[in-house]
């Protein structure tokens, strides 16, 4: 889709159409069971069908404007029935699927959401709609499974009543329970144009086809654009795989990538890191990367290391250390607000790490006292981004460290049913307009927009201000024994939580905590209060592979 021919799309239901019609029975989406067999795939033309057969029966269940919960296992069922709310004016809700009715973490957020927003609708298939029902108890939801959905759609048309919302996208959970971020059809078009202009060459045609492989949850906000949204505005094939096949065998995502040619994929740093940890030196042997183009990594904040060992260990595959293009964004801007520019260096630079501890920034020469930091774009000049103090929301002068705020076409219209929180977080006033406060520490450099730290996180001790990515990393390579670590404050004290690899069973507890305090203690003056040892995947993490620093703060204040 050409910059030209965005502004009179009235909604994503048309972009879709449009497609169809340009590209009818070109494969749309293809889904690999496992993360190697195609076990499905829809044209485009095909796709619509699907969508349009679903959104007759919407109609006849509920208003424009209801809520629709979209609980689909991994497969395109979901793609078609978040489709088909977009035709019908239904506002979807994409939520994580849900195996047990009990103890899962999935299980309790999947409730959280329906209390939420308060569904009418709930759509699965078949064949997990009656224990999806199970769990959510006498909630009064109109259930239907959309896989049994195959006829009907000669009865809708485009002149059918569109909503302005188009989903509610909820949060991963870092920070709390789980937020419904209203985002509209005309926010959300922006943000898929954004995210196309950040990664396109200016003498470049918009409209590429090269195919795009993603295995992140379509649940999540990077997933549902760069898996499903971004390659229907782009009328690009997507190749989804599930998050599961994708951890069991991180290879399958390599090797989709390699045997598709595609030229976009994108994962947060625990994607690449398991790359790096899990893929054989056999398995990428067999793997070619050179069409590889645009290799988007996501995360608050980015390390150089993931970037540089990344490139070393699969550069004789073809992959190139400017293929990685470093972005920030948030469910509650769609995904994107800074990215890019395309096929330079990600931008790494050394700043003077006690400058930083006193919120100012000075460039350093690499060595003792620096800390490097990696650039996560410039932000789409559509996009305003003010660093500003984080109690008075008042901008702050170049070289200082402050809050991010963003305001723009993209940004979302709010929580949902939450007042509150909306003017908290959507409401910050800087000469009368309004911005998103981001929640994350950060400044602008040389045209780029550096990320510092999420300001819950930050460790306060004897006036300093730490980021707690670096006494983790300090933890982590104090013994061989630490898997990962977080480090969280209680009070004054600082706690560090450290997962014990399973091959470390037998070593001596005190040895591994006594590393870990000396180490921390060396590099970071910080004197740690407690090491609370942990088993394997005890820490909890987001549906993205981030920390729930939020649920380990309240894990210690609550005494556990």
């Amino acid at each position: 889709m050409s910059a030209e021919t965005t502004a009179d799309v009235a909604n994503l239901a048309e972009l879709c159409r449009r497609q169809v019609a340009r590209r009818g029975e070109e494969r749309a989406f293809v889904f690999l069971e496992s993360g190697v067999v195609e076990s499905a795939a829809l044209t485009y033309a095909e796709l619509d069908v699907r969508a349009r057969a679903i959104a007759v029966r919407l109609r006849s269940l509920a208003q424009p404007g209801s809520r629709a919960l979209l609980c689909h296992p991994p497969g395109l069922e979901f793609v078609a029935a978040f489709l088909g709310c977009l035709y019908a004016g239904i506002i979807a809700v994409p939520a994580p699927p849900v195996r047990r009715a009990s103890g899962d973490a999935r299980h309790t957020r999947l409730t959280a959401i329906a209390d939420d927003c308060e569904p009418a609708l709930l759509l699965s298939t078949k064949d997990t709609l009656a224990g999806l029902q199970a769990i959510l108890g006498q909630r009064p939801l109109i259930p239907l499974a959309t896989d049994t959905v195959t006829d009907g759609g000669s009865e809708w048309n485009d002149t059918d009543e569109q909503h302005e919302i188009a989903y509610l996208q909820y949060t991963s959970g870092t920070t709390g329970r789980p937020k419904g971020v209203v985002l509209t059809h005309a926010g959300v078009l922006h943000n898929l144009e954004l995210i196309v202009r950040g990664g396109s060459r200016p003498d470049e045609d918009y409209r590429r086809v090269a195919p795009t492989v993603s295995w992140l949850p379509v649940f999540h906000d990077m997933g549902l654009v760069g898996g499903v949204l971004q390659p229907l505005f782009l009328g690009q094939l997507s190749v989804l795989m599930s998050a599961q096949s994708f951890a069991r065998v991180p290879a399958n995502w390599l090797r989709a990538i390699s045997r598709y040619g595609a030229e976009i994929a994108a994962a947060p740093s625990l994607g690449y890191e398991l790359c790096l940890r899990r893929v054989t030196d056999d398995q990428r042997d067999g793997l070619d990367l050179s069409r590889w183009r645009i290799a988007a990594i996501s995360d608050e904040p980015l390390h150089a290391s993931t970037i540089d060992r990344f490139t070393a260990r699969f550069a004789r595959c073809g992959f190139r250390r400017e293929t990685f293009f470093p972005s920030y964004g948030m469910a509650e801007s769609t995904v994107l607000i800074s990215g890019g520019p395309l096929d330079g260096q990600p931008v790494v630079r050394p700043f003077d790490s006690a400058a930083l501890e006193r919120g100012r920034v000075e460039r350093a020469s690499s060595g003792a006292g620096a800390r490097s930091l990696v650039g996560c774009g410039e932000p789409d000049p559509s996009l305003d981004v003010v660093i500003a103090d984080p109690e008075t929301c008042t901008p702050l002068g170049p070289g200082e460290v402050g809050e991010i705020l963003v305001s723009g076409p993209s940004i979302g219209a709010g929580y949902w049913n939450d007042p509150i929180g909306t003017e908290q977080t959507f409401g910050a006033l800087v000469d009368g307009r309004r911005f998103l406060r981001t929640g994350n520490l950060g400044f602008l450099f040389e045209g780029q927009l550096f990320v510092t730290c999420r300001i819950p996180d930050l460790l306060e001790v004897d006036g300093r201000q730490l980021y707690p990515y670096d006494v983790e990393a300090t933890a982590a390579d104090s013994h061989a024994a630490v898997r990962m670590a977080c480090a969280v404050m209680d009070g004054s004290d600082v706690v560090m939580f450290v997962e014990v690899d399973h091959r470390h069973r037998t070593t001596s507890q005190d040895e591994i905590r006594y590393a870990v305090s000396t180490a921390v203690h060396a590099e970071n003056g910080v004197v740690l209060s407690r090491v609370a040892l942990l088993s394997p995947g005890a820490l909890p993490l987001t549906t993205s592979g981030k920390l729930r620093r939020a649920a380990c703060r309240a894990l210690v204040l609550g005494g556990k």
